[in-house]
C-alpha cells in the first residue's frame, strides 16, 4: 500500500501493531460504524470488516487473519464522541471499563488492567515504569477526539512489544493531514477544494452538566507538505448517578488537549511525520477514598477530606515510513520521541494534616520495524529502547500548615532510571494448502536503578538495582474451511510477561482500602502463556465468531499484607505470588434482518483464580478468584438506516450479572465494592444521528433510559443516571 494512497494517511502511523496476536473480533454496534460512514447503511455485514486494517502489519483481511483486530474509526469516534479514551472501547466484548473516578477509568482486558495492558499512542508505549497495580488514570490522558483510530488487540503481545503486553494492546492513532483530501497550495482550478478545512464540534451532556468543545483544522502547506491542528477543551460538574444515589459530590473537573502533526511527502512511497500532544488535567477527585464518597449498597467511604490529582503528559515524536523500497527491506518505520507525563496529588486527611506528593517521569524512546519478503515466508522483525528518567517528591504538613517533612521519595523513588529493550523476529510462512502460520520470538531486557528509595522501617535513604531478560515465543495459525471463503478456524500458543517497574520495586503511597503500599526489592518478572481457539463465518445475511482463551498465569506480584502498621496505615508489600489463570469465552454476531434494519449482538464470559500469600511472613498459598474479573456481560442494538442514508437510528441495552466471586484485596477495597459483590444491572440507549447537510451533522442520545442505578464492578462512583446527551459537528 503506497504512501500515496489515502488509506495510508490515515493507517501509516499504526504500523506497529500485533501481527502474531490470534484472537477474535468481537464488534458490536461502535464496531460495525468502523466500515461505514455515520449516516449510511453498511453494503453487506460488517462483523468482519471489507477493509484491509494495517493493525496486521501484513495487510491481510481481518477474516483471513490467524488473529483478529477490533477498529474503531475516525466515523465512530467523531459520532459517540466519547469523554475518555477507555470509554470508547466499553462496549466491547472481552473488556471492562472500570472507573475510579469519573477522570479515572482504566480498561480490563481479558482479566487484566493497569501495567498487564499497553497504550500506544502511533507505535509509542504510554506505559512507563511508575505504572501502579491495578486500575490507573494515564490511559484518560489521551485525547478521543485527537485520534483517527482505535485499534483493540486482545491477548498476548510480548512478541512485538515485550513487558505489559498481557491482557491485551490498544493502538491510539492520530490524526494526521491526509495528502489526497487536500489540493496543492499551487492549484487554480475552480472547482478544487479550499487548501485547508476546519471542523468544529460540541457535546452536552445532561448527567453532569458537561461541555465538550473541539476545533480543528488541516491544509496543504506545500505541494509536499501538509499540516493539521486541534484544541479540546472538557469541562465536566458533578455527575448524577440514577434514582437513589442521585449526586455524587466532587465528581467534576476540567482538562484541556493540544495536538499538531506535520506530514513531509518524501516521495511516492516515503512520509515523514512530526507529531506533538499536550494534554493537562486539573483537580479530578479519587471520591471514594474521602467522606464525599458513596454509601451505596454498604460501600464505605474513606475518611480523607480531599484527595485530588492534576495529570499532565508531552509527546513529541518523529516517525518515518516507507514502503513498495526497491530493496530486500520494501517496508520500513522508525520513530524517535520524547514523552513528559506529570502526576501531582494533593491529600487533606481527616486530622488537617496535608500531604503534595507527586513524580514526573522523562521517556526517551525509539524503534524501528522493517518487513522483508522471502521464499521462506514474509518477515518482520525490529526493536525498541526505552528510559525512564524519574524524579519523585513529598511534602508532608502538619495540621498547622508547617512543613512537617520533606521525604526521601514520592509514591515511588526518587533519581531513578528503568530501561526496555527488545528485538523481536517474526515470519508469516508460506502458506501451506489451507492453513496459514506466523511464528515469532523475542527477546527483552529490562533494569531498574532506583538511587533514593525510603526504608519503611528505618526512614533511612536506600538504594534499589534490579535487570531482568526474557526470550518469548508464539504461534498462529488459520485453517480455511471452505473454498467459497465463508468458514475458517483460528488457534494459538504466546507467551507474554511483564518485567517488575519502580512501582513495584518501590512504592511508598496509599494502596486500595486505605491501606500503604511499602518497597519490595528482589521481585522477579511475571509470566504468561495463552491458548485460545475459535470459529469465524460470514454469509449474505450474517456472520457471527466465536472464541475461548485461557491463560496460565506464573510468579505473578500482588499485594500482600505484612500486618504492620505505617504512618497508622495497615501495610501491604509485594510478593511473587504462584500460579493461577483466567479464561473466558466470547460470542458476537451480525445479522441484516430487513435492507434497513441490522442486529448485533455479543457476549463475554470470564473466570480467574490466582494464588495469594495470607500474609508476607506466609509460606503457603490460599487460592481465591482473580481481582475484578468481569461478570457475564452481553451488549445487543438493533439499528435502522434510512433509505436517503442520511438518518440512523440504534435502540441498544447492556446487562451484567452480579460479581461476587471476590478477591482478598478486593474484600478489603470496601470503599469501591460491596462487601457482598456489584450487583448486576440491565440498561438500555436510544441513539440517533442526522446528515443535516454536507457539513453539518447531530447526533443525540438518550443513555439509561429507565434511571437505573448501578456501578461498574470495581468502580468507585456509580454511572450516569438517564442521560440526554447532544452533539453538533460542522466541517468547512
Amino acid at each position: 500500500m503506497s504512501v500515496s494512497d489515502d488509506r495510508f494517511a490515515h493507517t501509516a502511523l499504526s504500523h506497529r501493531r500485533p501481527p502474531t496476536l490470534a484472537l477474535i473480533v468481537a464488534l458490536n454496534a461502535n464496531a460495525l460504524f468502523a466500515a461505514t460512514s455515520p449516516a449510511s447503511a453498511p453494503s453487506d455485514l460488517v462483523l468482519f470488516p471489507t477493509v484491509t486494517v494495517a493493525a496486521t502489519g501484513y495487510g491481510t483481511a481481518p477474516f483471513d487473519m490467524p488473529f483478529a483486530t477490533s477498529v474503531l474509526s475516525a466515523d465512530t469516534l467523531d459520532l459517540r464522541r466519547p469523554r475518555t479514551l477507555p470509554l470508547a472501547l466499553e462496549e466491547l466484548p472481552g473488556l471492562m471499563v472500570q472507573k475510579t473516578s469519573s477522570a479515572q477509568g482504566a480498561p480490563y482486558i481479558r482479566g487484566f488492567t493497569g501495567f498487564r495492558t499497553l497504550l500506544l499512542i502511533d507505535g509509542i508505549r504510554l506505559n512507563n515504569s511508575v505504572f501502579r497495580e491495578g486500575p490507573n488514570q494515564y490511559w484518560g490522558t489521551v485525547d478521543p477526539l485527537a485520534l483517527s483510530r482505535l485499534e483493540l488487540v486482545k491477548g498476548p503481545a510480548s512478541v512485538l512489544y515485550g513487558s505489559d503486553a498481557v491482557g491485551g494492546t490498544v493502538n491510539a492513532v492520530s490524526l494526521t493531514p491526509t495528502f489526497s483530501a487536500l489540493p496543492s497550495a499551487s492549484s487554480t482550478s475552480p472547482s478544487s477544494a479550499p487548501p485547508a478545512t476546519a471542523h468544529v464540534s460540541h457535546r452536552y451532556a445532561s448527567a453532569d452538566d458537561s461541555h465538550i468543545t473541539r476545533v480543528a483544522a488541516t491544509g496543504r502547506l506545500h505541494d509536499r507538505l501538509a499540516g493539521q491542528i486541534g484544541l479540546s477543551q472538557k469541562n465536566y460538574h458533578d455527575l448524577r448517578a440514577g434514582r437513589g444515589t442521585g449526586s455524587q459530590p466532587r465528581t467534576g473537573y476540567s482538562e484541556s488537549g493540544l495536538d499538531a502533526s506535520l506530514a513531509y511527502r518524501i516521495g511516492p512511497h516515503t512520509r515523514l511525520t512530526a507529531l506533538a500532544q499536550d494534554f493537562t488535567q486539573d483537580d479530578a477527585w479519587r471520591t471514594h477514598s474521602t467522606v464525599y464518597g458513596s454509601t451505596w449498597r454498604g460501600t464505605r467511604p474513606g475518611n480523607d477530606l480531599q484527595r485530588s490529582l492534576d495529570q499532565s503528559r508531552r509527546l513529541f515524536a518523529v516517525q518515518l515510513h516507507a514502503d513498495h523500497l526497491a530493496t530486500p527491506v520494501d517496508e520500513l518505520h522508525l520513530s524517535v520521541s520524547h514523552q513528559r507525563q506529570q502526576e501531582d496529588q494533593f491529600r487533606l486527611r481527616h486530622d488537617r494534616r496535608r500531604e503534595d506528593t507527586g513524580f514526573a517521569v522523562a521517556t526517551f524512546g525509539t524503534f524501528v520495524q522493517a518487513q522483508s519478503p522471502s521464499p521462506f515466508g514474509r518477515w518482520i522483525y525490529g526493536g525498541e529502547i526505552y528510559r525512564d528518567r524519574v524524579d519523585s517528591t513529598s511534602i508532608r504538613y502538619r495540621a498547622d500548615g508547617s512543613v512537617n517533612a520533606i521525604d526521601i521519595q514520592g509514591p515511588v523513588a526518587d533519581d531513578a532510571t528503568y530501561d526496555l529493550a527488545g528485538a523481536y523476529l517474526e515470519n508469516r510462512l508460506p502458506r501451506l494448502g489451507p492453513v496459514d502460520l506466523i511464528l515469532g520470538g523475542r527477546f527483552n531486557y529490562a533494569a531498574a536503578d532506583a538511587r533514593r528509595v525510603r526504608d519503611p522501617r528505618s526512614g533511612a535513604t536506600t538504594r534499589v538495582t534490579a535487570d531482568w531478560h526474557a526470550l518469548l515465543a508464539s504461534l498462529r495459525g488459520v485453517v480455511r474451511l471452505d473454498s467459497a471463503g465463508r468458514h475458517n478456524l483460528f488457534a494459538g500458543l504466546s507467551e507474554s510477561f511483564r518485567a517488575p517497574n519502580l512501582s513495584d520495586l518501590t512504592r511508598f503511597d496509599i494502596a486500595e482500602g486505605g491501606q500503604i503500599e511499602t518497597p519490595a526489592p528482589g521481585l522477579e518478572p511475571e509470566f504468561f502463556v495463552t491458548a485460545e481457539a475459535g470459529w469465524r463465518t460470514r454469509h449474505e445475511r450474517w456472520s457471527g465468531t466465536i472464541a475461548a482463551f485461557h491463560t496460565v498465569i506464573r510468579n505473578q506480584i500482588i499485594r500482600t499484607p505484612t500486618g504492620a502498621l505505617v504512618e497508622g496505615l495497615a501495610e501491604v508489600t509485594k510478593r511473587n505470588s504462584g500460579a493461577g489463570y483466567v479464561q473466558g469465552l466470547e460470542l458476537a454476531g451480525t445479522f441484516r434482518l430487513l435492507p434497513a434494519w441490522t442486529l448485533s449482538t455479543a457476549l463475554t464470559w470470564m473466570r480467574g483464580e490466582l494464588d495469594y500469600f495470607p500474609s508476607s511472613s506466609s509460606a503457603s498459598l490460599l487460592r481465591a478468584p482473580l481481582s475484578r474479573v468481569m461478570p457475564l456481560t452481553g451488549h445487543v442494538t438493533l439499528r435502522w438506516d434510512a433509505p436517503t442514508a442520511r438518518t440512523w437510528l440504534e435502540l441498544a441495552a447492556s446487562a451484567a450479572t452480579r460479581q461476587d466471586r471476590l478477591a482478598p484485596g478486593d474484600r478489603v477495597d470496601t470503599e469501591r465494592i460491596p462487601t457482598t459483590g456489584t450487583p448486576g444491572y440491565a440498561v438500555g440507549k436510544l441513539r440517533t444521528g442526522w446528515r443535516a447537510t454536507a457539513a453539518l451533522t447531530l447526533t443525540a442520545a438518550l443513555e439509561n433510559l429507565t434511571d437505573t442505578d448501578y456501578r461498574i464492578h470495581g468502580s468507585g462512583l456509580n454511572e450516569p443516571g438517564r442521560n440526554l446527551i447532544l452533539s453538533a459537528a460542522y466541517r468547512y
